[in-house]
């Protein structure tokens, strides 16, 4: 269809012919070309560099009937970049998302990417300048009135901004190479028990970025300016280099907190060549740290004395509750629970559970402990099958107690130097699962463990079978394990303590 140089210049016009006089049309057109433009959702100049011969048709016109089947990542080159257009079709399964937003989804709300917080609000105006400015003011308004922040919508906007946002309080950046969402062991009883409930003092703002959070953000856009008074970091960062030396350049203080000897790790680990690559990252970033927060006195050791603080692991009492109905009937049980890395230690009680089986009538049930990999023959133990989002913490530890009813828990760990540092957060656990548990005697637990006290220590294969023979045969003694294990978690392992001495360290 041939059009003249005058209509292709007016879109009414042009929009009347393409659409055959059809009124429903002609509306959806000429509505959708009016918002685009109002919202200056389409670079102009961009465009052109994409369509460098428009034959005389307006850029947005042209857009509609033509550069609207360009792929995607082509439009993008030309879109507003707060529109991600991949985000909005993958959440809104549509096919044209500039369409489908401006005649349908804005009424609905729509977010336009995945740190949208429903910042437009008209339009009539431009995108990009009135969702900078709600963000910027939604930013704002949250971190002037909240002490414990880490909504991606809030953290990351805050983290690319030219200027801090001035507090009253002590502002802390957080970093964790966890994801934030589904937090796991570490970065939940490290970090985020212990900041949430410390942001309630009202002292100091945390700022927690994870792992999904860096996926988003731009890493050089981290610690442009001094966005943080003080820096916290756990374990490894992919970006750790690029971190201290933004700090140190802004003059911001950094605390170096982990749960294991990281720069101690095994060759024979999984870990080793990873950790062992980012050594040089570790050293430097703990050499300029004010203060490195440690889990055990053994891993404080390998520290220099003056800068480590050690802060033990605590009952966590807001993610599971002391398990009172301990079980008194039924079939006896062992059993042994952990991550999918430990059938080295696993294999230390092989033997002690086959010879145990030849004279008692008991299963031993393990929940994770060994990899696909390992192919191990499961003749000697039963398997119990790991929830989803087995790493999540919080879910896991809600899970755990309704799934087993154990009557005696094993602990064996491999004494090695890596493992010496390790904490005793175990014992912990199992108090408060109410089940009387048997542990490797070495400095992890026999610092904790009264050996017929609270628990049961054992070095060698006879003295495994002993122990747990002992706690087999005494169901009056499983009781009063459980009780003394829970009378000093109770006493020694509070959460409350570990948060004053963050507050200390922070506030020093």
């Amino acid at each position: 269809m041939f059009f003249s140089k005058s209509i292709k210049k007016n879109p009414k016009m042009y929009i009347t012919l393409k659409s055959k006089g059809n009124p429903q049309k002609i509306s959806k057109y000429q509505d959708a070309y009016s918002r685009i433009k109002s919202l200056a959702i389409i670079d102009e100049d961009k465009y052109l560099d994409v369509h460098n011969n428009l034959n005389d048709l307006d850029y947005i016109l042209h857009y509609l009937y033509y550069g609207i089947n360009d792929p995607l990542e082509v439009q993008q080159s030309y879109i507003c970049d707060v529109f991600d257009l991949e985000f909005y079709k993958n959440n809104y399964n549509v096919e044209y998302p500039i369409l489908d937003y401006v005649l349908d989804g804005f009424f609905k709300k729509n977010q336009i990417n995945v740190l949208d917080n429903n910042y437009v609000n008209t339009l009539e105006t431009h995108i990009n300048e009135q969702y900078v400015a709600n963000q910027n003011s939604s930013v704002e308004n949250i971190v002037s009135n909240s002490y414990y922040i880490h909504d991606k919508k809030t953290v990351i906007p805050y983290i690319e901004r030219e200027t801090p946002i001035e507090l009253d309080t002590l502002r802390v950046g957080v970093f964790t190479n966890d994801p934030f969402e589904n937090l796991p062991p570490c970065s939940y009883i490290r970090l985020h028990a212990l900041f949430s409930r410390l942001a309630e003092r009202e002292k100091h703002t945390f700022f927690m970025y994870g792992m999904d959070s860096y996926a988003i953000l731009d890493i050089e856009d981290i610690i442009r300016c001094k966005l943080f008074d003080v820096v916290v970091v756990q374990r490894i960062l992919p970006f750790l280099d690029e971190l201290r030396e933004k700090c140190e350049k802004h003059g911001i203080k950094l605390i170096y907190e982990t749960d294991d000897d990281l720069l101690g790790v095994e060759e024979n680990s999984p870990s080793y060549e990873y950790v062992n690559r980012v050594s040089k990252s570790i050293i430097d970033f703990i050499d300029v740290s004010e203060v490195v927060t440690v889990t055990t006195p053994t891993l404080a050791s390998k520290f220099d004395e003056n800068k480590v603080a050690i802060i033990p692991n605590y009952y966590v009492d807001a993610v599971f509750d002391i398990k009172e109905d301990i079980k008194t009937e039924g079939k006896l049980k062992l059993g042994y629970y952990g991550t999918l890395t430990h059938s080295k230690d696993l294999f230390l009680i092989k033997n002690v559970i086959l010879k145990l089986k030849e004279k008692y009538d008991f299963d031993f049930e393990v929940i994770g402990g060994f990899n696909a990999s390992d192919n191990v023959e499961d003749d000697w133990f039963n398997p119990i099958e790991l929830p989803p989002n087995n790493m999540d913490f919080e879910k896991f530890m809600k899970w755990l107690p309704e799934s087993i009813d154990w009557d005696i828990a094993l602990v064996p760990l491999e004494n090695s130097p890596f493992n010496q540092c390790k904490s005793e957060l175990k014992f912990i656990e199992l108090a408060i699962l109410g089940l009387p548990g048997v542990y490797s005697d070495m400095c992890v637990y026999n610092t904790v463990v009264e050996d017929g006290v609270n628990g049961f220590l054992a070095s060698d294969e006879d003295e495994w079978i002993e122990k747990i023979e002992m706690l087999i045969l005494d169901k009056s003694l499983r009781k009063t394990i459980r009780q003394n294990a829970l009378n000093k978690v109770l006493s020694d392992y509070t959460i409350e303590d570990r948060i004053n001495k963050w507050d200390s360290i922070l506030t020093k």
